[in-house]
């Protein structure tokens, strides 16, 4: 489950990160460097959290890997030299910790590069130092990889998308995971990064996260697993306690990265198309109200010429089409795809579903001790 990538990428394999060249490591430790453990006979799920500067929320991530049920898990924490008392934490918690170490970044996608050369589950997720699992995150996650995998300690390239708690201050609701297709380029997938685990060899397959991007290398990152045909799975369950804020809450640089994003990803897009694509399937309309001179006044027009000007790429009609973009072409303004009656009706049911079973366990999993 483990070897490395075109471009230098490697997925499993390491035992420890070796120092960085230009020095400046303030510790590391875990488990695994006092006892290497024998080859797996039941499936691991490997939960990665990058931190800086988060001594008053990474008790209940920590709590919250330690107390999972049903399944083997180990926990990654990649520590950017912080200065609050996190490290001393961490090191606090070494017991129950696979592996940390405390050095230098390049921010939080350059870490996560690092770590996924250690990751030794079937599985491997994303944690962040302020969101927190549901006592049966791994265990859900494992079942649904063995729905799908003959083979789960060697899996194929699979991404297991899952459902997320959503907490913005005091109010929370159901995050469930959106599509995650060709036409997702153009509509940002709708998913909670901490809801995703994917295979060593999806991992593989999809290569490291794009550094160049800040905020949307989360969302790149899902796009390669589209672009390299990774098998994709769903599971309405949420996995994870998800807290809003970070870069990812400055919605302004969200939709300029998301224009960047956009011509990365196809290059003979100029940057006016960029944004008239983004005015046409962004999600989240109303944060391009600051954008409102880069939308045509046309925008089906725009987008039918958009499409024949570059009819010849097949990726991007793919995303066209995907997206729905021939129901805008003759629209003057954007057109907002309308849900299914019976996709809404399932999606109401998941959610009245897991509220009650929530509220009815006592909310117990609202704020873990640590």
């Amino acid at each position: 489950m483990s070897g490395p990538v075109p471009g230098g990428f490697a997925v499993g394999g390491l035992d420890r990160l070796p120092p960085p060249a230009s020095g400046g490591r303030l510790g590391e430790g875990g488990q695994r460097l006092v006892q290497r453990p024998g080859p797996a006979r039941e499936p691991l799920v490997s939960y990665v959290t990058v931190v800086r500067n988060a001594v008053s929320t990474l008790p209940r991530t920590l709590a919250s890997v330690r107390a999972q049920r049903g399944a083997a898990v180990e926990h990654l924490v990649i520590d950017a030299c912080s200065t609050d008392g996190t490290r001393a934490l961490v090191e606090a918690y070494a017991g129950q910790i696979d592996y940390w170490v405390s050095e230098p970044d390049g921010g939080l996608y350059d870490a996560l590069n690092k770590a996924m050369s250690l990751v030794r589950g079937s599985l491997v997720c994303v944690l962040n130092a302020d969101d927190w699992l549901t006592p049966d995150a791994a265990a859900r996650a494992l079942a649904a990889l063995r729905r799908h995998e003959p083979r789960p300690l060697e899996p194929a390239p699979r991404l297991i998308l899952s459902a997320a708690w959503l907490h913005n201050g005091p109010r929370r609701r159901l995050w469930l995971p959106g599509a995650l297709d060709a036409g997702s380029w153009l509509r940002c997938p709708n998913l909670c990064h901490n809801g995703v685990y994917a295979t060593p060899a999806a991992l593989r397959a999809a290569g490291p996260y794009d550094t160049r991007l800040r905020i949307v290398a989360d969302t790149r990152w899902l796009l390669a697993m589209v672009d390299a045909g990774v098998a994709i799975h769903r599971i309405g369950a949420p996995t994870v306690h998800y807290v809003t804020g970070g870069l990812s809450g400055d919605v302004t640089r969200h939709v300029q990265e998301c224009a960047r994003l956009l011509m990365l990803g196809f290059p003979a897009l100029v940057e006016a198309e960029a944004w008239t694509l983004l005015h046409a399937f962004y999600p989240w309309a109303g944060n391009l109200r600051p954008f409102a001179d880069r939308c045509p006044p046309h925008l089906g027009q725009a987008l039918r010429d958009l499409a024949r000007r570059h009819a010849g790429d097949a990726r991007l009609q793919a995303a066209l089409a995907g997206a729905g973009a021939e129901a805008q072409y003759g629209q003057a303004g954007r057109v907002e795809p309308v849900r299914p009656l019976a996709e809404n009706l399932q999606r109401g049911a998941a959610k009245l579903w897991h509220t009650t079973r929530e509220w009815v366990a006592g909310g117990r999993w609202q704020n873990p001790a640590a």
